[in-house]
């Protein structure tokens, strides 16, 4: 029983890596535990993981890291949870049924798509980078009371309107967790900030929270399928990754302070891109 619970122990300190580079950069901890498993962990550890059982693995991860996340951003006054509840009511149940969906499409579209999302969005955040930012780390001030006013006093002005375009967006962002497992952070980050000009700061805090209770449900599902169906999981790997991932990010938000969270998104970009490329590469039979 002890060997099979430390059989993986070398996966926490990456675990732990990776969640602060996850929520110093606000990209989802899925985008890089879904490759590690299925790229990495055939010649690692001798171990093939299928497709829909590393969205699942990393689901599970990414809930107890941006959750854990999400109680800092809280205690900080850094969410909306206004705007998080208005796409909340369109992303889980979205991505509820799309996570139904994902055991019965074939493991070679999953990593498609796996690879087409990284791809395209590594091209945007490495756009991002080059274009010098996307607006103002605190929003820009207006006479009437601010929108929001964090922990230390920072006052934050901004406008959200949902309506049908945040339907739109709201509804892909759970058609992606469903089914890749990653999407609906960037997705969130990007729109909250280019669209709806919301601050820095609040925009990634927001996102963490949807991103979190986004995927809570979609793992619960992929759960309830693999429980009783015919895949068997690697359930150890979790036993290493969840503690690690955990205290990552109570750890991260000490971190953000001393990370510039742009240039850590433009090494990633690069990265995302190379693992992209091979994930196309696997899914087409190479």
């Amino acid at each position: 029983m002890v060997e099979y619970i430390f059989e993986f122990w070398w996966m926490f300190p990456i675990a732990f890596c990776v969640c602060l580079m996850a929520t110093s950069s606000s990209v989802e901890g899925a985008v890089f535990f879904a490759p590690i498993f299925i790229l990495f962990f055939p010649f690692a550890a001798g171990v093939t993981i299928l497709p829909i059982e590393a969205v699942f693995l990393a689901l599970s991860i990414e809930v107890f890291g941006f959750g854990s996340a999400l109680l800092g951003y809280l205690r900080r006054k850094l969410v909306d949870i206004a705007i998080a509840r208005k796409v909340l009511a369109v992303s889980i149940p979205v991505a509820v049924a799309f996570g139904f969906l994902a055991h019965v499409v074939p493991g070679n579209i999953i990593m498609t798509l796996l690879g087409i999302i990284m791809i395209v969005l590594s091209v945007t955040m490495l756009y991002s980078f080059l274009s010098g930012g996307v607006h103002p780390e605190d929003g820009h001030q207006s006479d009437g009371p601010p929108t929001k006013v964090d922990i230390l006093g920072r006052k934050y002005w901004y406008d959200y309107h949902h309506g049908p375009f945040g339907v739109g967006w709201s509804s892909l962002g759970g058609v992606l967790v469903g089914l890749t497992g990653i999407g609906i952070g960037e997705l969130t980050t990007v729109t909250l900030i280019v669209r709806h000009k919301l601050p820095v700061r609040v925009a990634v805090g927001t996102g963490i929270m949807i991103v979190a209770l986004t995927v809570f449900p979609a793992t619960l599902v992929h759960a309830y399928v693999f429980s009783s169906g015919e895949i068997s999981v690697h359930w150890n790997i979790l036993f290493m990754t969840i503690p690690a991932v955990a205290v990552g990010g109570q750890v991260s938000p000490f971190i953000n302070n001393r990370v510039d969270g742009e240039k850590m998104k433009a090494f990633l970009s690069i990265v995302f891109i190379v693992v992209g490329a091979l994930l196309l590469y696997r899914a087409v039979g190479g």
